[in-house]
C-alpha cells in the first residue's frame, strides 16, 4: 500500500447528525473500530482519556486559509484569523482533533463522554492522552471569540474545572458562579490582562476551581487568605458559609 494513503480505522456513532446541532463542547459518542484494527486495542484500558482524530468529510473548504472564528464580530479589525491559529474545520487537510474520556468498552465499540464529531465521521487515529506529555498547565491562550450565552459560558467554566479537579462539591458551584459574574458583568466577556485572585485558604474546592479556570498559581496571581471573601482583580465576592 502507498505510504501516503490515509486509511480510516473506525467511525463515529453519535446522536448529532447536523453540524448546527452540535453542542459547543460536543456530545456523548462512540468510536467503532474496524475489525482489521482490533489488535491495536490491546491494553487500551490503561488510559482514561484519548485524542480522537477524525476526517471532516463534510468540509469542502480546503483552500480557505483565513476565517472569522465563532463569537468574533466580523466587522472587528481583528476578526480574521489564520486557520492554523484556530480550531476551524475549514483547513487544507480537514483533520479534526478532540480529547475525550473513555467511559466504557464493548468489544470494538469505545464509548466517550464528549466528542464534537458528527455521526458517520471517519476516525483516522486514536492516541492516548499522556498526562506526562500532553498536560501543559503553564500554557496560555489569548481569547478567540466569546461564548454565545451565559449558559455557554457556564458550561465552559464547568468543563475547565472538571478537567482540572473533578468534584461535585457545592463550593465548585460557588466558584463557577463567581467567575461567571466576573467574566460576563465585570469584564463584559473579555479576559483580563492578568489575574489577581485572593481565595480563602479553608475552602480548597473554591481554590481548585479558580486555578482550573484561570491557571493562576501561588506566587503568580494567587494568594490564600483567612477570609470569607473571594477577590478577583479587586472585585470582592462574599461567599456563603461552608457546607459541612
Amino acid at each position: 500500500m502507498d505510504n501516503n494513503t490515509l486509511r480510516p480505522i473506525g467511525v463515529i456513532h453519535s446522536s448529532i447528525k447536523d453540524r448546527k446541532a452540535m453542542p459547543a463542547f460536543g456530545a456523548p459518542a462512540s468510536v467503532e473500530i474496524f475489525p482489521e484494527f482490533a489488535a491495536g486495542l490491546l491494553k487500551i484500558e490503561k488510559h482514561t482519556h484519548f485524542w480522537i482524530l477524525g476526517w471532516l468529510m463534510a468540509r469542502p473548504e480546503r483552500d480557505v486559509l483565513q476565517v472569522t472564528p465563532r463569537g468574533v464580530d466580523p466587522q472587528s479589525p481583528d476578526a480574521l484569523h489564520g486557520v492554523f491559529s484556530v480550531r476551524s474545520p475549514a483547513r487544507p487537510n480537514p483533520i479534526g482533533l478532540t480529547a475525550a474520556r473513555l467511559t466504557g468498552r464493548e468489544g470494538l465499540i469505545l464509548h466517550f463522554d464528549c466528542v464534537d464529531f458528527m455521526d458517520g465521521t471517519p476516525v483516522i487515529d486514536l492516541k492516548p492522552y499522556f498526562v506526562s506529555r500532553d498536560m501543559i498547565f503553564s500554557a496560555g491562550n489569548a481569547a478567540v471569540g466569546r461564548p454565545r450565552t451565559r449558559e455557554a459560558l457556564r458550561e465552559s467554566l464547568r468543563l475547565q474545572v472538571e478537567r482540572f479537579h473533578p468534584s461535585d462539591h457545592p463550593d465548585t458551584d460557588v466558584a463557577i458562579a463567581i467567575m461567571e459574574h466576573f467574566r460576563a458583568e465585570v469584564m463584559e466577556w473579555n479576559e483580563p490582562e492578568r489575574w489577581r485572585i485572593i481565595a480563602p485558604i479553608d475552602r480548597p474546592h473554591i481554590v481548585n476551581a479558580l486555578i482550573g479556570i484561570t491557571r493562576v498559581t501561588l506566587g503568580d496571581g494567587l494568594e490564600l487568605a483567612t477570609s470569607p471573601v473571594v477577590t478577583i482583580n479587586d472585585v470582592c465576592y462574599p461567599i456563603p458559609t461552608q457546607v459541612p
